[in-house]
């Protein structure tokens, strides 16, 4: 296990070791892997922004994520969410889905518990919405392409 957080962002880095256990964030912007182990625990924030990762593995979890959600293949969006026009994304952690949104990160119920707590009316159900959609086309595309 790495203690702390892990930076290798702009690094020329290109795999990871299976198994990888992180004790904070894991920041994997801007580098050369093309794809993560499968098992990867990341207990913080994992960071793929520009980063030459194209699918997710089956199985990983972490607290946080952030990419480029248009250059995933197992990853389903929807631009300008919420107050703050936001994209959200929902993936598929081995074990549920998940929906990213900003800093949330977790499954349906919970994404919609918290849009609750900041929204209300036609405001909260279309945000609400946005999140299940993108669920129910990352199912699909999972069904059409199985891993």
């Amino acid at each position: 296990m790495v203690g702390w957080t892990l930076n290798l962002s702009g690094t020329q880095i290109t795999e990871l070791p299976v198994d990888l256990d992180v004790g904070s964030d894991l920041n994997l912007s801007n580098t050369q892997i093309t794809a993560l182990p499968e098992d990867l625990y990341v207990r913080g924030a994992l960071n793929l922004s520009g980063a030459q990762i194209t699918e997710l593995p089956g199985n990983f979890t972490c607290d946080y994520l952030y990419l480029d959600p248009e250059r995933f293949s197992n990853v389903a969006f929807r631009k300008n969410c919420g107050d703050n026009h936001r994209t959200i994304f929902a993936v598929w952690t081995g074990e549920t889905f998940y929906i990213a949104a900003g800093s949330f990160y977790g499954p349906i119920g919970k994404f919609e518990d918290a849009v609750n707590l900041k929204y209300s009316g036609e405001a909260a159900e279309a945000y609400k919405q946005a999140g299940r959609d993108c669920i129910n086309e990352l199912k699909e595309k999972l069904s059409a392409n199985p891993q």
